[in-house]
């Protein structure tokens, strides 16, 4: 008696085929979103070759994209998991200054590079979307703090027994009041640092030969992932991967003319 059309059988589809015959709503134009920001830069190019540039974006993602209900009249309002409250980014170049003395010495110390990345960002709120990964289930919520740590990896991540974890007692049929996302329940945040050497030897006046050293998660910083959310799992509240890649080193070569 709750859906759109409550005189015609409600319908659904499963992977795009109909699953069943009813009433059918699909590829609506009733989603919505909206995103506010202010963003700040400063660059400085300071004597002797060294350049630093800062970027801070203050941002809201907000969105109606999906429904929390079948019988909802509209998708649910919430703040998206795509949301970054806060980025920041330093990035600092710097030419050494050993251009001078004999050609062999300029050879040997002249032409090298040095460039660091360093990004701090909020971490993507977590979504709650029960026992499936496509399909928004629910949980039995009992109230009371969640005490979410997203760097928490030996043990929960999060308060479970503020959840029934019973197979038993799992809503089935249920209208679902318990949002999929919270801006104040965040996953891991993004603390990098990547930085660069870079040789260039002159051999012509346009022809050069770059040797570039890069290292990428330079501190090895780890992002952790989200916990698992499925309540009927024996992994559920567990942080069990890491979302970013381990420090990593590269050297290479290029030859411009």
């Amino acid at each position: 008696m709750l859906t759109r059309y409550p005189e015609f059988p409600l319908g659904y589809t499963n992977g795009g085929f109909t699953g069943s015959g009813g009433v059918l709503e699909q590829n609506l134009n009733v989603g919505s979103s909206y995103f506010h920001s202010l963003n700040v830069r400063l660059q400085r190019r300071l004597s002797k070759g060294l350049t630093i540039t800062g970027n801070y974006i203050f941002s809201k993602l907000m969105e109606r994209d999906s429904w929390l209900n079948d019988t909802d009249p509209q998708p649910e309002k919430r703040i998206s998991p795509f949301d970054h409250t806060h980025r920041g980014v330093i990035a600092v170049s710097y030419e050494l200054p050993f251009e001078h003395g004999s050609r062999w010495s300029r050879l040997a110390l002249g032409g090298w590079h040095v460039n660091g990345i360093y990004t701090k960002q909020t971490g993507q709120p977590l979504t709650w979307i029960g026992t499936s990964s496509t399909t928004i289930g629910d949980l039995v919520y009992f109230g009371g703090s969640i005490n979410y740590n997203p760097r928490q990896t030996n043990s929960p991540a999060f308060n479970t027994a503020a959840f029934d974890t019973k197979t038993a007692d799992q809503f089935a049929y249920h209208v679902r009041t318990f949002s999929t996302t919270f801006s104040s329940i965040r996953g891991d945040g993004t603390n990098e640092l990547n930085a660069s050497i870079l040789k260039r030897i002159e051999i012509r006046e346009k022809t050069y030969f770059q040797l570039r050293f890069e290292c990428f998660n330079v501190m090895n910083h780890p992002t952790f992932a989200f916990p698992n959310v499925a309540p009927t799992n024996s992994a559920f509240g567990l942080i069990t991967a890491q979302s970013n890649r381990s420090r990593s080193v590269q050297l290479g070569g290029r030859f411009v003319f």
